[in-house]
């Protein structure tokens, strides 16, 4: 197939586009975020959130950093949860993760050893995933925290069913499910909805530090026919594609 190209942007011109989405019509506007996590860690996502209070969607797995979700939006009117995984069939899965006990009584401490006022929000708390070595957990130096749990995973269509999504023209659409979201983009309907934005962090070339055990090789969470597939998905589905950390599809090149 031919190359697809990716066009270069950053977070200013990305979240100005969701604003504006948002301001067209924000009766008519839905964020959905699947791995959402606590909500604010390491997520562009939360001023937008915290400022507008649009309609949203969090979808976040397990149990301690879904509840810290809610603690965090309490005071907002119209965000709802969901306690599950998003995947291409409903069962039970097992995800591995760093319990948030462990991050908020800072014994997780690697890489930000010189920066205690950030132990209480590692970035570590954001890795769970139902891969043991696609992102850092892979890094022995993290090994001792990680905990398994089963979770529920359900599908997309089961949000659209229960959440009534196609009513909704302004979709907006993140997920940060640490080397699923292929899975999860491959599971997607663009033929009951398009959103305007799908951001994805499907990317080719991941850096991992030293100590992980795919360091320096030609691998990172996804393969490079991981991200071909991904870029061919939107763009058979009529979007423009941008490049910020994170795989940014916007409907129309907008």
């Amino acid at each position: 197939m031919k190359n697809i190209e990716v066009k270069n942007t950053n977070e200013e011109y990305l979240m100005d586009y969701i604003k504006g989405v948002y301001l067209e019509d924000p009766d008519s506007f839905l964020l959905i975020e699947i791995g959402a996590n606590d909500g604010y860690c390491c997520d562009r996502m939360f001023p937008f959130v915290k400022e507008y209070d649009p309609n949203a969607l969090m979808v976040e797995p397990l149990p301690d950093y879904f509840e810290q979700l809610q603690k965090n939006y309490s005071h907002l009117r119209n965000i709802k949860y969901e306690n599950c995984a998003i995947s291409n069939k409903e069962c039970k899965k097992t995800m591995t993760y760093i319990p948030r006990e462990a991050i908020i009584n800072e014994k997780v401490r690697w890489r930000l050893e010189h920066s205690p006022h950030l132990w209480k929000a590692h970035w570590a708390q954001g890795l769970g995933s139902f891969y043991k070595d696609k992102n850092n957990l892979g890094c022995p130096e993290l090994k001792e925290f990680q905990e398994e749990i089963v979770v529920s995973v359900k599908t997309f269509d089961y949000l659209f069913e229960k959440y009534d999504i196609e009513k909704y023209k302004n979709v907006i659409v993140q997920t940060d499910c640490e080397g699923h979201d292929l899975c999860v983009l491959k599971s997607f309907d663009f033929n009951r909805i398009k959103p305007r934005a799908y951001i994805t962090e499907i990317y080719a070339y991941t850096k991992y530090p030293v100590s992980h055990p795919k360091y320096g090789k030609e691998v990172g969470m996804y393969s490079l026919d991981d991200e071909i597939l991904a870029k061919k998905i939107f763009s058979q589905n009529g979007y423009t594609l941008y490049r910020n950390n994170d795989l940014i599809a916007v409907l129309g090149g907008e």
